[in-house]
């Protein structure tokens, strides 16, 4: 049985708030009424009330009643138990206001809901209750509880279940295999009550382990039993402890989160000042890198004996023209004749490509002419060169074993066709019949002539300096075959 009087005043009162009581089924009675479509939830206690007054199912006044309801909303139907509080007093229980809940031993059987109609069992320290459930209804149709004799054992157990099992109409209802026990009820900190169940001999493998049963506690508020009056101003009181409850876990997160981002803050602001010294630091350390970086180079020139090919030939390279892969003009030669000079030989496509090449250096400053000849006298050279391997002389083939190639007595050719050939070789055809135009205008017809014009007699015929060193070096190579 539940716990005497005399027993329960020997936990202190702070105890019995966190204590939740249930009191065995068999001192209630019990009904489950269908309540019409149009009543709503707010109505249910007054509904209750009702059918327990008027109703003709409690011979008590309900002031003097420990009562309670469940109610299901989709199959319309409501479930409503009882008891006298003068019975209660006879067998000791009073002051109900000091505990937690006060619910009767069966509560942990409403809110299940089955597939099928079911008659279940629950054994609650001395009490066996049996109750009916149609398909998926959360209220049983019937409920009924008998007391155990616990000198009997398990036969008490056996007995009770017999007796209650004839009260049912057995053809309409599944029976349970096994019977659940009741054990610890906890409220959690989401807002539900936890009935612990157990399987009473859990042999059956058809039967879950897990029996466990979750109920929401603001709902069983109308199952509770003890006075309408005070549950209402324990909901309130409830209500609002919690609420001062989370106000202060509020402020005290908001309270941990302002200390934070005020400690986050000035984390920052140290680090901050760090890199601002940091920064300031290397700022003054920034011209001794620049001093050492230009020391280094300076003996990385002086190891090279104070050049940098590499850095030159690139310097220069960029205004050969062309595309990539294929410029205008390519080196065969650099020769640094001191720390400040160096000397190139190569090849051009044309002698425009070397003028251009030789303009663009001067133009970006990338080098100065050397002032013992005139721009003038270089391009004349470097022409003179890039003509000699396009065209090499006598002596030169001799040296590469093509002397047969020659005949002893070369044909000496017109100067026109000097003229004509030279051009046309180097893309200045177009050109030919003016200067051959100006040539005969000066009578100049043959080549031994022509060999001894000046540059001012060439500029004054209208030959610009790159045909003049193409020319004049063609009719050398002629003249000097003749000779």
């Amino acid at each position: 049985m539940a716990e005497t009087p005399e027993k329960s005043s020997e936990f202190p009162v702070g105890e019995l708030r966190e204590f939740t009581l249930r009191i065995p089924g068999e001192h209630f009675f019990c009904d489950t009424i269908s309540f019409p479509t149009s009543l709503k939830a707010e109505k249910y206690q007054d509904f209750a009330e009702f059918v327990l007054s008027e109703g003709g199912l409690s011979p008590y006044p309900v002031d003097q009643l420990a009562w309670g309801y469940q109610a299901d909303e989709e199959q319309r139907k409501i479930f409503i138990f009882g008891t006298p509080l003068a019975k209660l007093r006879q067998i000791g229980w009073q002051n109900l206001e000091l505990f937690r809940r006060v619910f009767p031993s069966f509560i942990s059987l409403l809110g299940n809901e089955y597939p099928e109609p079911t008659i279940v069992f629950l054994l609650f320290e001395e009490t066996l209750t049996a109750a009916s459930f149609q398909e998926e209804c959360s209220v049983p149709d019937l409920l009924y509880s008998v007391a155990l004799d616990p000198e009997e054992g398990d036969e008490s157990i056996e007995d009770a279940r017999g007796k209650l099992l004839s009260l049912f109409d057995l053809e309409r209802y599944e029976i349970s295999k096994d019977i659940l026990v009741a054990g610890e009820v906890e409220r959690t900190k989401d807002g539900f009550f936890k009935f612990e169940h157990n399987w009473l001999v859990g042999k059956d493998s058809d039967l879950s382990l897990d029996q466990d049963v979750l109920l929401s506690a603001d709902e069983l508020w109308t199952s509770d039993l003890r006075q309408r009056e005070f549950i209402d101003v324990e909901q309130k009181r409830r209500n609002q402890a919690r609420a001062r409850w989370k106000g202060i876990l509020v402020w005290s997160v908001g309270m941990a989160a302002m200390l934070l981002v005020f400690a986050g803050i000035k984390i920052m602001g140290v680090k901050l000042e760090e890199r601002k010294l940091l920064s300031k630091k290397y700022a003054e350390e920034v011209p001794l890198v620049i001093e050492s970086q230009k020391l280094l180079e300076k003996l990385r020139q002086n190891k090279l004996g104070g050049i940098d090919p590499f850095g030159a030939l690139i310097r220069v390279a960029v205004h050969r023209g062309g595309i990539a892969g294929d410029p205008n003009l390519w080196f065969s030669l650099a020769h640094f004749e001191s720390r400040n000079e160096v000397r190139l030989e190569g090849e051009g496509k044309t002698i425009e490509a070397i003028n251009t090449f030789i303009k663009s250096l001067e133009k970006n400053n990338i080098a100065n002419i050397r002032v013992s000849r005139s721009g003038e006298e270089m391009r004349e050279e470097m022409a003179t060169l890039l003509y000699s391997d396009m065209c090499p002389s006598k002596d030169a083939l001799k040296d590469r074993d093509e002397e047969s190639c020659i005949p002893d007595k070369t044909p000496i050719p017109t100067l026109e066709e000097v003229v004509a050939a030279t051009l046309s070789a180097n893309g200045m055809a177009a050109r030919t019949e003016d200067i051959l135009s100006n040539l005969a205008k000066q009578s100049v017809a043959h080549i031994h002539i022509a060999s001894q014009l000046s540059r001012s007699d060439w500029a004054a015929l209208g030959v610009t300096i790159g045909e003049r060193i193409l020319l004049q070096s063609a009719i050398q190579k002629h003249t000097s075959a003749d000779l």
